[in-house]
């Protein structure tokens, strides 16, 4: 088996899992009204603590970014020592604007056109898959041969929710901003395929949880082997 870079989801959601405040809304808006407890800063500031030389994020988030955009007061920390923004886009649809220190990930088989822009705009990639969907195991072990050694997955619901059921999440890191959102479509943590039995449940095995003076609070978790 070839070797994969370490994977830790790193995400700040409500107390019920939701991560944003509905469909097509950016969370950015929680940071901007100041009710996150400072939860989107916390998070961005953890990249470092947990020694991510690398930051995930899939197509989707970006594209609900650019759609609802929320201009922030006050500057966001960004990871001193992630070496890329790490874009997983099997579908190729993204015009690509700012693209200093992106790395793509899309399929084998996607548009010629989406590959022109990216050696246009000399943004490296990475092929892995020729299915309907990347092929994130073959997408890992390459970022590995890369060099990443320890990757921050911070996507959308579905990005997560694919590398959960694929067992490629090494351990969990979440922020718990002091709201409770509910909704019946609004994205949460993980959002993928429901179960059908308890044993396929991912399990976790705490390594700490701590109270923050914002209000938040802080829980890390190992996955445990199924």
């Amino acid at each position: 088996m070839k070797k994969r870079p370490f994977v830790i989801l790193n995400m700040f959601s409500s107390i019920d899992g939701r991560i944003t405040t509905g469909p097509d809304r950016n969370v950015s808006e929680w940071t901007e009204l100041n009710i996150d407890g400072d939860a989107n800063q916390i998070t961005h500031q953890l990249f470092d603590d947990l020694d991510c030389d690398g930051i995930i994020s899939g197509s989707e988030t970006l594209e609900v970014f650019r759609r609802h955009s929320v201009k922030l007061s006050k500057e966001m920390y960004w990871p001193q020592k992630s070496k890329a923004y790490i874009v997983f886009d099997g579908r190729g649809r993204i015009e690509w604007a700012q693209s200093e220190g992106v790395l793509v990930v899309t399929k084998e088989n996607v548009a010629d056109t989406y590959l022109d822009q990216l050696n246009d705009k000399r943004i490296p990639y990475v092929l892995a898959g020729r299915g309907d969907k990347i092929d994130l195991k073959k997408s890992l072990e390459v970022l590995y041969d890369k060099g990443f050694r320890r990757l921050g997955l911070s996507g959308g619901g579905k990005i997560n929710g694919a590398f959960l059921r694929q067992q490629l999440i090494d351990e969990i890191s979440i922020i718990y901003a002091p709201v409770a959102v509910g909704g019946h479509r609004t994205p949460t943590l993980f959002d993928c395929d429901d179960l059908t039995n308890v044993e396929f449940l991912t399990r976790l095995e705490l390594i700490q949880t701590k109270p923050l003076s914002t209000g938040a609070i802080f829980a890390h978790y190992k996955v445990k082997s199924l």
